[in-house]
């Protein structure tokens, strides 16, 4: 792994898909409250401390943001949490980031807190997309809502979610771990409980 401080607040770390493999780590591994997840990503803490001073105690808030550069491979910036989360949704990727990374489609904003599971999908089609190939892998509560012209996919009982259909939410969509409730207060409710249904039969 390699680490970058980008700011007194802020750390950039790229994680190579033999980093991955040397952990026996896959990118559908880093999901909410999985011991490999809570590992890996203590052992980043541990090394950005070690590597560039990036210091995180105990009462200090993080958002993860992971964009994909290759199937297994990640770029991942840890920020220190001081303003309103929403504003932190919303921001804007700086100038470096936005850079490097203009052809990523995905995105991945984490808060390792959430118990349901979040996707975001950038275009509505993607959402059909990945409905029709894990319709039978998932039949459990979903919910669709739009934000900011994006689309999200809530699992709400994500342990029902096969290795397949993990893998595929990976290639259509974007990690996002954050309360349902914010979707719900800042969102529109597209569909309610049966979104892979829904968008399977499209």
């Amino acid at each position: 792994m390699k680490f970058k401080r980008l700011s007194n607040d802020k750390v950039q770390i790229i994680v190579s898909s033999e980093d991955l493999e040397k952990r026996d780590v896959k990118k559908w591994d880093l999901m909410p409250n999985s011991p490999k997840a809570q590992e890996f990503f203590q052992e980043m803490l541990d090394q950005a401390y070690e590597e560039c001073g990036f210091e995180v105690d105990s009462d200090t808030q993080l958002m993860v943001e992971a964009y994909p550069m290759t199937t297994d491979s990640l770029v991942i910036t840890l920020t220190k949490v001081k303003r309103n989360f929403r504003d932190i949704i919303e921001h804007d990727l700086d100038d470096d980031t936005e850079e490097l990374f203009d052809d990523f489609e995905d995105e991945e904003i984490a808060e390792l807190e959430s118990d349901e599971l979040i996707y975001l999908f950038r275009e509505f089609e993607d959402a059909v997309q990945l409905a029709k190939h894990i319709k039978d892998d998932y039949k459990e509560l979903c919910t669709m809502y739009k934000h900011d012209n994006v689309y999200y996919l809530v699992f709400l009982e994500p342990d029902n979610l096969s290795d397949h259909a993990l893998g595929m939410l990976g290639e259509y969509g974007a990690l996002v771990h954050l309360a349902e409730a914010y979707l719900l207060e800042y969102g529109q409710t597209m569909i309610k409980n049966d979104a892979i249904k829904v968008l399977a039969n499209l």
